[in-house]
């Protein structure tokens, strides 16, 4: 059984969900210069063997150049030095933020509280992404 943390990244905040049974709940919303440490609590702590990271494609499906791309990247490969037998997929998000925001507009947040909770954001983009990747996956949660 595959213990997966979910990623939405992010150059201020990143948005991590985890999957309970079938269905992706949020976990919390990290500083971006928190990140690692928070990941080596995981996987220290035995919770997760698999990063899910979020992939921007364009609208054609294809690799981007997006300057968030290169630090994904960056990050991958750190991850793959520092911890070998960790598992690391990617999934397409493509208007994942947009989605949570629409969410966020359409339910019971006031647009002024919106613009103070881009934490929850965070969280729903990453929980959007999982629930993909559970659902278009053959793994077992």
């Amino acid at each position: 059984m595959s213990k997966i943390l979910c990623i939405d990244f992010g150059t201020k905040r990143i948005g991590l969900s985890i999957p309970i049974r079938s269905i992706a709940f949020g976990l919390e919303t990290v500083d971006y210069n928190h990140l690692i440490a928070t990941i080596d609590k995981y996987i220290k702590n035995k919770y997760i063997d698999t990063l899910v990271i979020g992939h921007p494609l364009n609208l054609k499906s294809e690799k981007s150049l997006f300057p968030i791309e290169k630090e994904i990247i960056k990050f991958i490969n750190f991850l793959k030095k520092k911890y070998p037998k960790l598992i690391i997929k990617r999934i397409d998000e493509r208007f994942s933020s947009k989605i949570a925001n629409y969410f966020l507009i359409n339910s019971f947040f006031n647009k002024k509280k919106i613009k103070k909770r881009k934490k929850i954001l965070d969280q729903i983009s990453a929980i959007l992404l999982l629930q993909d990747f559970i659902s278009n996956s053959s793994f077992t949660i």
